[in-house]
Order: structure tokens, then sequence, then C-alpha cells
């Protein structure tokens, strides 16, 4: 992985959120420095996770980044369906974005 603040970051997500997988979708640097300035990550969590929002807040508020990071979050079963329409944005991270996590 290139910067490291992305991984740490993924792997606090992964601790504290238990998803199945997380992957990096895009991630946006400083053209003249090469500086980290945002990143994106998609995160597939298990079917049995209560409430989706609620987790994506716990998250957002439980993990600090000294970068601005959005999170992706799909069910399991969104995820097998959504994933292999090439119409979607999962598809689209499933075939460009990098897994980082399970």
């Amino acid at each position: 992985m290139e910067f490291p603040e992305i991984k740490a970051t993924a792997d606090e997500i992964a601790r504290l959120g238990k998803p199945l997988a997380v992957y990096l979708i895009s991630h946006k640097t400083n053209h003249q420095t090469g500086k980290l300035r945002s990143f994106k990550l998609a995160l597939i969590v298990s079917d049995d996770t209560a409430n989706i929002s609620e987790l994506e807040c716990f998250l957002y508020t439980a993990v600090d980044c000294e970068y601005p990071y959005d999170l992706v979050l799909y069910k399991e079963s969104e995820w097998e369906s959504l994933s292999q329409d090439e119409r979607t944005f999962a598809w689209s991270i499933a075939q460009t974005g990098v897994k980082i996590y399970g």
C-alpha cells in the first residue's frame, strides 16, 4: 500500500466494524507534493448487520484520521448481486478497487 495512513485507517475500521472485506476505491493527492489529500473505502459487511447506517455513523465517529475519508457500505448479499452487474458502482469497485482487508 502506497500510503500507510490509509492502511492504518482501514485496519482500525476492520477492527471496530468487523467487515468481511475492505476495498480502497480511490485516493486523491496533491499534484505538486504527492501528499495524500483524501480517500474512499468500500466495506462489505455481513447480512446480519442490524443497521448499516448506524454502523457507518459509528465508524465515522470512532475512527480518527488526519485525512478526510468516505465510506461506502454494502451488505454481503447486496455486494454479491451488485458487483456482478456492470452498470453498478459495486461492479466498478470489484474491478478496479484494491482489496486491503478480507
